[in-house]
């Protein structure tokens, strides 16, 4: 009896293992010594999460050549896409070992952090809050300030390498608290987060801490 399901997975393996390869000769670094295990590496795993974006692609390539020392090899995928070619030295600087990949990974794919140019006062990451959806049972202030401060925990990773030296963008602050009655609580959200990176510095023993910027308007 054929296995219609293994079938398909085979089947989705191999076209991303085709498009992976494709990318790499489109760019000369098929002949790269680990490329073959990369491409069959992400091809499987991208078997078992279909609705990867190209955006996410590119990252995942990307930490795969960084995690072998291939740091030009990924620096050549980035600059190829035109949405991470702009700020290839902050992913190139957060994709490396140093920084914990699997906490970090969703909410880069789905650009919840994502960098923006760098600054005077560091590289400045952008904390998108905008892309958060809550249902009703979410609209509770205690489960809200449990949420970002575990959230701003994770964020704080991008500063592994900085000793803390950067800044926090947040976008999307009024959209998210806009279905609380209290009507300060944006101004005490963003102090909140303020105090989760101190105490990260603090945990991290960094001689810094990240700056906060609220970005609405």
């Amino acid at each position: 009896m054929i296995d219609v399901r293994q079938s398909r997975r085979i089947a989705a393996r191999r076209v991303w293992s085709g498009t992976v390869r494709r990318l790499f000769q489109t760019l000369g670094i098929d002949g790269n010594e680990t490329a073959a295990d990369i491409s069959e590496s992400l091809a499987v795993f991208c078997q078992n999460n279909t609705h990867i974006s190209r955006y996410a692609l590119s990252l995942l390539i990307a930490r795969s050549f960084c995690i072998t020392g291939d740091t030009d090899a990924a620096a050549r995928i980035l600059h190829h896409d035109r949405a991470h070619r702009s700020y290839m030295d902050s992913w190139l600087e957060v994709l490396s070992l140093e920084h914990p990949f699997p906490e970090l990974y969703p909410l880069f794919s789905t650009r919840l952090l994502r960098p923006r140019r760098l600054t005077s006062a560091g590289a400045l990451w952008i904390l998108d809050f905008g892309r958060i959806r809550l249902t009703d049972a979410d609209c509770n202030e205690l489960i809200l300030f449990q949420t970002v401060r575990v959230l701003t925990e994770k964020v704080s990773n991008v500063w592994n390498g900085t000793d803390g030296d950067g800044t926090l963008g947040i976008k999307g602050m009024f959209r998210l608290t806009k279905r609380f009655r209290e009507r300060r609580i944006s101004p005490r959200l963003l102090n909140h987060i303020r105090d989760v990176l101190g105490c990260c510095a603090q945990k991290k023993g960094w001689s810094r801490t990240p700056s906060v910027l609220c970005l609405d308007l």
